[in-house]
């Protein structure tokens, strides 16, 4: 096992115990070696860790582990059980959710998400993607899916020399999957749908807004309804608004899924949508903004700030009193305390009194790891129109 040696800077981040090394935080970043395991020393030649290795990717190094012991099959399984039995404490009411949640579960670079009998992997990390074979396999041991597919159609994986590609990687090829999130029920595309067929880390948040429905609902970026069809059992009437006419199909069905017989769909730019509507003075007792994310780098951050102030100033002048909004950023570089502070000026300018119920984030099968902020990315606050 090869030595790769970092520098001061890349033991004062590695003493803050993120998961990561940058390439230019290596003393010399040998060019052999890529995809393996390494050992990793500080500058005194003190040994930090086992480290998956890639001269080639701006994050060249990511943690295995700790200590000096083989990184093998029963390590990883290990790990697997662990992830495993961590989710049975925390998944309720669902045949959806996570199973690997990349570092936050030690596995770098890895999401696993289940959807009844079917897996759906994504892997971002070569070193990782040099371990499937054995990952594969236990996932096949211990959770015994009729099928496992590889989602490894997104473009950051060519920061670490990985090819994009969709394949069946174990089982006959599935068709939509229908799962189960409380009492409502959807379905879901596997080879088609975002991320890795569904928005699994809004899960709880889901669940949660039913809680707050009535009267009147918009529900602006529904996509294929989940919010939807949780919210329309309480309410008298939902508008779901999205700008795909393909997503507002799937809605359709779904809610159709669910008997529900009070959901109109709204094909527009949400933008463009929440101006007019407020333009014709429309009023809600429950509006939902769950858009994409606005700042996927820190240089979309000013553009971003006017963005979610826009609709969320347009949203909360459309509330009757005692309205809930409920409004989500997946944007990571956007932290929580900037989001409540663009709330707060958008309930300024629109002369609101709100008040904040519920801060929340991402489901709790999407662990978020202390020593790495990345992996806390999702926002969701409810506010209440006071007046």
């Amino acid at each position: 096992m090869p030595d790769v040696r970092v520098t001061v800077k890349g033991l004062r981040w590695w003493r803050r115990g993120h998961p990561w090394i940058y390439r230019d935080d290596l003393v010399k970043a040998p060019r052999e070696g890529a995809g393996d395991i390494v050992r990793v020393l500080g500058p005194a030649g003190e040994f930090l860790g086992q480290y998956f290795y890639n001269p080639g990717s701006k994050i060249a190094l990511r943690l295995v582990c700790t200590e000096e012991r083989p990184v093998d099959r029963t390590w990883w399984m290990t790990r697997l059980q662990a992830a495993i039995a961590y989710r049975a404490r925390v998944v309720q009411e669902s045949t959806a959710y996570r199973v690997l949640s990349s570092e936050a579960d030690g596995f770098p670079g890895l999401i696993v998400d289940r959807y009844g009998d079917v897996l759906v992997l994504q892997c971002t990390a070569l070193g990782m993607a040099q371990q499937l074979p054995i990952i594969v396999d236990l996932l096949k041991e211990l959770l015994q899916p009729m099928a496992i597919v590889a989602r490894h159609d997104m473009a950051v994986r060519a920061l670490e020399g990985l090819p994009q590609e969709t394949a069946l990687l174990h089982g006959e090829r599935p068709g939509p999957v229908e799962i189960r999130e409380g009492e409502a029920r959807f379905l879901v595309d596997v080879w088609t749908g975002q991320k890795t067929g569904w928005y699994l880390d809004q899960r709880e948040n889901r669940l949660a807004a039913a809680r707050y429905a009535r009267g009147r609902v918009l529900d602006a970026f529904a996509y294929q309804g989940g919010f939807t069809c949780h919210v329309a059992r309480q309410a008298e009437q939902v508008i779901a608004l999205d700008s795909s006419v393909a997503a507002l199909a799937a809605l359709t069905e779904n809610a159709t899924r669910n008997g529900l017989t009070n959901v109109t769909t709204l094909q527009a730019n949400a933008f463009d949508a929440l101006k007019e509507m407020d333009r014709r003075e429309e009023r809600f007792d429950l509006i939902i903004l769950d858009p994409p994310a606005f700042a996927k780098s820190r240089q979309d951050l000013a553009g971003a700030r006017r963005g979610y102030k826009d609709l969320n100033l347009r949203a909360l002048k459309m509330l009757t009193p005692g309205g809930h909004l409920i409004t989500c950023s997946c944007s990571y570089n956007l932290d929580e305390a900037t989001f409540l502070e663009i709330l707060r000026e958008a309930a300024a300018d629109a002369r609101r009194t709100a008040r904040v119920v519920e801060v929340r984030t991402q489901a709790q099968d999407h662990p978020i790891l202390l020593a790495l902020p990345e992996s806390h990315y999702l926002k969701c606050v409810v506010l209440e129109v006071v007046e």
